[in-house]
């Protein structure tokens, strides 16, 4: 199939993933700035952000519902990222703006706005948003280049985050104050890049087109929906591996400045961690389009996985060592990105192979399940931190921490992301419908015309 979308139009799509990962990473900083800013204790931030996160996962399926039954001159999806703009700066804002008050006021304003965040912001927007790839074209290569674009964008948002935001707000002041004010900056980034995708992009595969050209048949019910999605072996795959995959991610946010801090001893060197990422973003957003054309996304995805545990390997040789661990550090970047590429494109597929199957197509749940999966797999990440660390016996804003709170650190930053990277790249090893994504286009296109004679 021929490409239906300029590069413009993918650059002002991917400005839509810079946003969300500005956001998922001040929220992925977000346990640093309770621990040792706000000053909650660590086991009390694991439990607030795995409860937290699963109350918006499940928010996330009546999300899918409410997109593939929206109706608008925006279309399906889009006009859910034009009413999120505002909501999504002043909620990061309210964030990162806990009062001087009591522990258990604290408490309470954390619980109070991770929810507002997480429900009524967050996942409004970013299942509309992931939503889109199936909605705007059907072009595998378009598919494959817009993950590749939303890769790039996305990862260099999360290392604008990473590498610059510990940093400046250290040469602020470093107090409450300054944190408030430089989220309100990235928060208003966010909204910006919102915007941008609003603007750039277009439905063109939504339910009511395809409903008025007769290819698909009437909305099926929630229940009749999920029958559908749950016999779709492609999708569970994807599921599984995006579930893991944010296991990984929530675990990655803010591992790496407790590790800094306290097993190298110098919280700085988290942005020259995050820094050196910038490397492979540039090597890997230009090769991937040529790799993924070459040995196919499933493939380009598990050589990236075997890449990066390698990096992880180079760092257990010698946990302390900054040079290893910066070596280390750069090659396990190279091994995230291409996950990262495809998993998007790949969960698009399976709504197509769906289709092709049953002979309805379910975009809006489909991705909520997904986001269902991965705010699960999110909050576990995080809340994996807080409890781990309290069980090292972590002390919240001490310079030096005991040894088995330094082993809990470099158990969250080696051993449980290597032992997911092989979890996932034998799950992707049993998706293959790359081999016959083709001919499903050929058979949906041949049924639309029969339907139309």
């Amino acid at each position: 199939m021929d490409r239906e979308l300029s590069n413009k139009t993918l650059a002002g799509d991917a400005a839509g993933q810079f946003a969300l990962n500005i956001s998922s990473g001040l929220l992925g900083i977000i346990t640093y700035y309770y621990t040792d800013i706000v000053g909650v204790s660590a086991g009390i931030v694991g439990t607030i952000m795995l409860m937290t996160k699963a109350i918006d996962a499940f928010a996330d399926v009546g999300m899918g519902v409410l997109v593939d039954r929206t109706r608008s001159k925006h279309g399906q999806a889009r006009p859910w990222l034009l009413w999120m703009m505002g909501p999504l700066l002043l909620s990061i804002l309210l964030l990162f703006s806990v009062p001087d008050i009591g522990h258990d006021a604290k408490i309470v304003y954390a619980v109070a706005t991770n929810i507002l965040f997480f429900v009524f912001v967050y996942t409004p927007l970013s299942i509309p948003y992931v939503s889109l790839m199936a909605l705007t074209t059907r072009s595998p290569v378009d598919r494959g280049l817009m993950g590749a674009y939303r890769a790039g964008f996305g990862y260099l948002a999360g290392m604008l985050v990473a590498v610059g935001f510990v940093p400046i707000v250290n040469a602020m002041g470093g107090g409450r104050h300054e944190w408030t004010l430089l989220a309100a900056i990235f928060g208003a980034l966010a909204a910006l890049g919102v915007y941008i995708a609003f603007k750039s992009t277009k439905e063109k595969y939504n339910t009511q087109a395809l409903k008025d050209s007769g290819e698909v048949k009437k909305t099926l019910s929630l229940g009749a929906s999920f029958r559908l999605l749950f016999t779709n072996r492609y999708w569970l795959i994807i599921f599984s591996a995006g579930l893991l995959s944010q296991i990984l991610f929530g675990l990655s946010a803010t591992s790496g400045m407790y590790y800094a801090k306290y097993v190298w001893g110098d919280v700085n060197l988290v942005s020259i961690m995050g820094g050196i990422g910038l490397i492979p973003v540039a090597v890997v957003f230009l090769a991937s389009g040529p790799l993924m054309k070459r040995i196919g996304k499933r493939n380009t995805a598990i050589l990236g996985l075997i890449i990066g545990s390698f990096g992880i390997a180079i760092r257990m040789f010698d946990p302390d060592s900054v040079t290893l661990g910066l070596i280390g550090s750069l090659v396990q970047a190279f091994g995230l990105i291409p996950l990262m590429i495809v998993l998007g494109p790949m969960n698009a597929d399976t709504i197509e192979y769906g289709e092709w199957k049953h002979g309805q197509r379910i975009v809006g749940l489909t991705n909520s399940v997904n986001g269902f999966g991965g705010k699960i797999g999110a909050a576990l990440g995080t809340a994996v931190i807080g409890w781990m660390l309290a069980w090292g016996h972590y002390v919240e804003g001490a310079t030096v921490q005991g040894q088995a709170a330094k082993q809990m650190i470099i158990a969250f930053n080696l051993y449980i992301p290597l032992v997911i990277y092989v979890a996932i790249a034998v799950l992707l090893f049993f998706f293959s419908l790359e081999k016959q994504y083709t001919r499903i286009l050929d058979d949906l296109e041949r049924r639309k015309g029969t339907i139309g004679l």
